[in-house]
């Protein structure tokens, strides 16, 4: 699964056209090995919200031959891919770990292989990735601690991002 920030999911918005809606996937914990905290509480239950896939499993934006068609607004996971890192309030590294992409052999997207990326680039994508996952955390606590629950559709309009009416 690519988790999606509400970052991602506006610059994906903005540059694809399509509504967030149909660009996500809501996940339950039993699509998951560990339980960690950063669930989203629903009326339905808790859920993370990802890049929805396509019918064999690969992203939605994989063209056939395996180039990103949202390349210019692709995730922060997909913009530091393959690692995964996670850096202090100084901006240092305290973790660094090979993506779960790369750790499950299932590399497809052509973009990644064999290109390399300047230190600099790198970071400067790696803070902001941390940027905004912090913030994107911060909004689920803030949603979490809301006394009453919603759906998906109220979840992303908390989030800033609006979502079509569903008619009745």
């Amino acid at each position: 699964m690519i988790e999606v920030t509400h970052y991602d999911l506006r610059r994906l918005v903005t540059h694809t056209g399509i509504s967030a809606d149909k660009l996500i996937k809501l996940f339950s914990p039993s699509d998951f090995k560990d339980d960690d905290d950063d669930w989203i509480r629903l009326s339905y239950g808790k859920r993370k919200i990802g890049l929805r896939k396509k019918p064999d499993e690969t992203c939605i934006f994989l063209s056939e031959n395996r180039h990103c068609t949202a390349y210019e607004a692709r995730p922060m996971s997909c913009r530091v891919f393959p690692v995964d890192i996670v850096l202090d309030e100084g901006n240092k590294i305290i973790d660094f770990e090979m993506s779960d992409v790369v750790r499950d052999k299932f590399i497809r997207c052509k973009h990644y292989i064999g290109k390399s990326v300047p230190y600099r680039t790198f970071m400067r994508k790696a803070i902001q990735s941390q940027t905004e996952t912090a913030a994107y955390w911060k909004k689920i606590k803030q949603w979490n601690d809301k006394p009453e629950t919603g759906g998906k559709n109220d979840f992303l309009n908390f989030l800033g991002i609006k979502t079509p009416k569903l008619s009745d």
